[in-house]
């Protein structure tokens, strides 16, 4: 069997994220890499991924891996740009050592969030199926002072929307906000993240910049577990994952 690994990009506005579901393998990105691949071996290939995204939640650079019976790379790639849904393409592929993992092997992961400031010049036109807008200015520079109880190794089970989980402790490397005229970047490289904590952390930074939530709830967050010391759940339509590094 040969071991590949393929780079894809996709817009997840209509999909369910990309692990398939008991109820519903179509509407997934994994659902339709799968389709494919099992269409032109004629038996179940499993795709795996460095990390499941959210439903509506979009992807610049997601990282997967599949073994298949025989093939080869432009072979491979020309077959999948054949059958992809059009808000589906495939940026490379490679054929790499059986032992490669894209889940278990990947170092680092970097998602960012894009908010479109109420204040900004004008309002988002092309990019409003990409940005949240926020409703209300905020403080930035109280968001950047929160940016820094988040950096490091913590117990993030306060800010997951899964509470059983083998273990809670993620190590957060960099949390940059990027200000322009209209947006605010927020952007996240982690070694790993719980089911929608990226999401909870940006939730939280915007509370924080409301003045709804004090930066001292994040320590606090930390040592209770409790939902109640951070913010709200982003939308998933303004996330993006940018980069997996190994």
């Amino acid at each position: 069997m040969k071991n590949y690994k393929m780079t894809l990009a996709y817009d997840g506005r209509r999909y369910k994220g990309f692990r398939k579901t008991k109820e519903d393998d179509d509407n997934t990105i994994q659902g339709k890499l799968e389709m494919i691949l099992s269409k032109r071996y004629e038996t179940d290939i499993e795709v795996v991924s460095a990390i499941n995204t959210d439903a509506g939640v979009h992807a610049l650079n997601q990282v997967v891996n599949f073994k298949v019976p025989e093939g080869n790379e432009k072979e491979l790639f020309e077959y999948f740009e054949e059958f992809l849904p059009d808000d589906i393409i495939v940026i490379a592929i490679e054929e790499v050592d059986d032992r490669f993992h894209s889940k278990y092997m990947a170092k680092s992961v970097t998602y960012q969030y894009r908010l479109w400031k109420n204040n900004a010049p004008n309002r988002p036109l092309f990019e409003r199926q990409y940005v949240k807008v926020l409703e209300r200015p905020v403080d930035v520079s109280l968001m950047k002072k929160a940016t820094k109880s988040l950096l490091g190794e913590h117990d993030f089970g306060a800010f997951s929307t899964k509470s059983k989980v083998s273990s809670s402790v993620k190590n957060i490397f960099a949390l940059d906000i990027e200000e322009t005229n209209n947006e605010l970047l927020i952007s996240i490289t982690a070694n790993g993240f719980l089911l929608n904590m990226e999401r909870i952390i940006v939730g939280t930074l915007i509370q924080i910049g409301l003045g709804q939530i004090k930066v001292e709830s994040i320590e606090r967050a930390y040592l209770s577990r409790k939902k109640e010391d951070v913010g709200h759940k982003a939308m998933g339509h303004a996330l993006c994952l940018m980069s997996i590094e190994y």
